[in-house]
């Protein structure tokens, strides 16, 4: 346990399961107060009775109406926020000759507009306070590299890279640094699962990281608590890898 978030407010999108779920427990664990968003409430409540000072929120990340929602529900609950993090995604396997304009625009929607409209959302409130916060969007590195049959969410991750750099250069002036993590393969129930049907080939996979190693949850999880911490004040506008190599 640290305190390096004590008495600080974080709201975090799907955080209920996976990935999110450890940037939950980590941030619980060095005294965050934490908001949880998913659209399973049952599961966000779940991830918050484990999680200290939480709350859970239902919420569709793609409306920005409930963007605007869960942002001023936790900001009242908690007397404000100090940090964001947009990891709610959307990952689908499909060639793009058979992409439909509902796969890419319920991937936009989830990937790209809801990490913009959750972030503009937090960004006003902290404009209207005067306050200083931090956001980190959750990309991967297929945003930097093609990867075959996951052109949609390669692409949608390349926007978001792009969001997050013009995020920073608007926003961090009026007081909210932008940042992003961008992990490689990571070892969360969906890949455990994929390697017990034989969808995906652990061997093969390891053999492909220089690190010899996928990432544990936490691992990316600790890169997140880095960017939102004073340790990365004077970083903005960045996407910091975590990979193990995978992506060189």
């Amino acid at each position: 346990m640290s305190s390096e978030f004590a008495g600080k407010a974080v709201l975090v999108s799907g955080g209920s399961r996976g990935l999110g779920r450890a940037i939950v427990r980590a941030l619980a664990g060095a005294g965050a107060r934490v908001a949880i968003v998913g659209r399973d409430l049952k599961a966000a409540q779940e991830a918050a009775a484990e999680a200290g000072e939480a709350i859970a929120l239902a919420a569709d990340v793609a409306s920005p109406a409930d963007c605007r929602r869960v942002v001023a529900e936790a900001s009242a609950r908690f007397g404000g926020l100090y940090g964001l993090v947009n990891n709610a995604a959307l990952f689908a396997v499909k060639p793009l000759a058979e992409v439909t304009p509902e796969d890419f625009g319920a991937m936009f929607a989830v990937n790209v507009q809801g990490p913009l409209f959750l972030g503009q959302a937090f960004a006003k409130a902290l404009f209207e306070a005067g306050g200083r916060g931090v956001i980190v969007n959750v990309s991967s590195i297929a945003g930097t590299r093609g990867a075959m049959h996951c052109g949609l969410y390669s692409a949608s991750k390349a926007a978001l890279d792009n969001l997050t750099r013009v995020m920073a250069m608007e926003w961090t002036p009026r007081g909210v640094r932008v940042n992003a993590v961008a992990p490689g393969h990571i070892e969360t129930e969906g890949v455990t699962e994929d390697f017990a049907s034989g969808r995906l080939d652990r061997a093969a996979m390891t053999a492909a990281i220089p690190a010899r190693r996928i990432a544990a949850p936490e691992d990316v999880a600790q890169a997140v608590l880095f960017l939102l911490s004073e340790r990365a004040r004077h970083i903005a506008g960045a996407t910091l890898t975590v990979d193990g190599g995978e992506g060189l």
